[in-house]
């Protein structure tokens, strides 16, 4: 007796392989979403985070907290120690995790033709004069750029500290210390106008006053942002103005 193995035709293959790219085709935008979404929680912890160092940090300085990255006082430097016990010894800011936003665009190229992978400063902080925004001056805002106490911010569950780093060829890559250094004493990284806002078409090459705060970051068009009320929240980049950042528009 002639025994017969049974396999599959060809045409078999082809319906089984038709129905696997169908499933994939499905499940892709889906997996996507649940990815970015992974990404954003995990930025909004990282502020978190960054929001109990700054209310710890202002404690032990008589309640003054860094309010630029171009002063004596770096807000990503001295954070640091209040991050937690992992990373109380460290002394280079780049091997902290908390700092890097893991949906910062890593394609593309920043200032000088510096690729987007070697960002290492994902935030921006708010260096805006509260007291005098001058958002009727020539540079559409006036910075505050020494340490001021937290308890003079009116209406801190209403005004943003830190906010995502735009990127794009207009806008500085942190690579190292130095060029840290360098770019706080060109006021690189703070926001103190209303062409800083994420809705802002200022994106000239060598302009001080283009866009700084990111405008497609996380959920499409916004960005994630620390309070200095310690609270992290999304905000779209039509809503994300100057009320936030100085309480005037």
């Amino acid at each position: 007796m002639v025994h017969r193995h049974k396999a599959f035709t060809l045409i078999e293959l082809l319906v089984v392989i038709a129905i696997i790219a169908l499933l994939m085709g499905i499940l892709m935008p889906a997996l996507q979403r649940v990815k970015k979404q992974a990404r954003t929680v995990y930025c909004l912890s990282s502020l978190k985070q960054v929001g109990m160092a700054m209310t710890m940090y202002a404690g032990d300085n008589g309640d003054f907290i860094p309010r630029a990255m171009d002063d004596e006082v770096k807000w990503i430097l001295v954070f640091i120690p209040y991050l937690g016990k992992e990373y109380k010894d460290m002394e280079d800011y780049q091997e902290v995790d908390v700092f890097q936003c893991p949906s910062f665009p890593r394609n593309g190229v920043g200032r000088y033709g510096n690729s987007n992978k070697d960002q290492t400063v994902d935030y921006v902080v708010n260096a805006w004069d509260m007291k005098d925004p001058g958002l009727n001056s020539s540079n559409f805002g006036n910075q505050m750029d020494h340490p001021t106490k937290l308890s003079d911010v009116k209406s801190p569950a209403l005004r943003i500290y830190m906010a995502d780093n735009a990127a794009g060829d207009w806008r500085a890559v942190i690579r190292n210390r130095h060029e840290l250094h360098v770019a706080s004493g060109l006021n690189r990284l703070d926001v103190w106008s209303s062409t800083h806002m994420p809705a802002s078409e200022r994106t000239a090459q060598g302009d001080n006053l283009t866009r700084r705060v990111s405008g497609n970051r996380h959920r499409g068009d916004g960005s994630n942002n620390l309070f200095f009320d310690g609270h992290a929240d999304w905000l779209h980049r039509d809503e994300n103005t100057s009320r936030y950042w100085c309480g005037a528009e």
